[in-house]
């Protein structure tokens, strides 16, 4: 019996050091970024690590409605490809669609590319690349 309480008190503390261990990476400050492209405003609130990113992205068109939402997904050297879960303010339904930043200069770059719909959910074409050159946002941190 004392062997079964050694051995689940080792499971507990490894279950709990395993779950501390991993939202150390997670807890790290979210920066915050803004851009504007004509009338238009973002401003995303990232937590970026070397592996993956999520943050919520707010997108303002014109002043006269917005997008909301979060965002997610991995990095891959200066890349960030993701996935943006917003909705149109005022309407309940969520929207999906992909995100590809590329980090430059202290700056994220919005990219633009071919998308197909496969189950009502939007991807990039596989062989068809983001074009970052003529970007909507370029976001800056905000001072």
């Amino acid at each position: 019996m004392k062997g079964f309480i050694q051995v689940l008190c080792l499971i507990i503390f490894l279950a709990i050091y395993g779950c501390s261990g991993a939202n150390v990476e997670k807890n790290n400050a979210k920066t915050l970024y803004s851009a504007v492209s004509k009338d238009d405003t973002a401003t995303f609130n990232i937590n970026l690590t070397d592996k993956e990113f999520f943050g919520q992205l707010e997108i303002n068109y014109h002043g006269a409605y917005k997008d909301s939402g979060d965002v997610t997904g991995i990095v891959k050297g200066d890349t960030l490809k993701g996935t943006y879960r917003f909705q149109h303010y005022g309407i309940e339904a969520w929207n999906r669609t992909p995100i590809a930043l590329l980090k430059k200069d202290g700056k994220l770059i919005m990219g633009e590319g071919a998308m197909e719909i496969y189950m009502n959910i939007r991807y990039f074409k596989k062989n068809v690349p983001i074009n970052y050159d003529n970007p909507k946002f370029v976001f800056e941190k905000a001072q």
